[in-house]
């Protein structure tokens, strides 16, 4: 009935775990040179796995999780 709400958060989680990695791979060659991260323009200390991978990712997995657990309960 309200399968949009679930399939919406996968499609979102799946995004959101694709830019975290597509974020890792971007700047993990940056890092390797001895550069500095920057986001929006201000530095940052935080190391490349940290910072691609660390909130995003689990943010994104966090909404597929709940994507998938909406659509078995509302499966019932």
């Amino acid at each position: 009935m309200n399968y949009i709400s679930a399939i919406l958060r996968i499609i979102c989680g799946i995004v959101l775990i694709f830019l975290s990695c597509s974020t890792y791979q971007r700047i993990s060659k940056h890092i390797a040179d001895g550069g500095q991260i920057q986001i929006f323009g201000f530095t940052t200390s935080a190391s490349s796995g940290e910072l691609a991978l660390g909130v995003i990712g689990l943010i994104g997995i966090f909404l597929v999780t709940l994507g998938v657990i909406s659509l078995v309960s509302k499966r019932k």
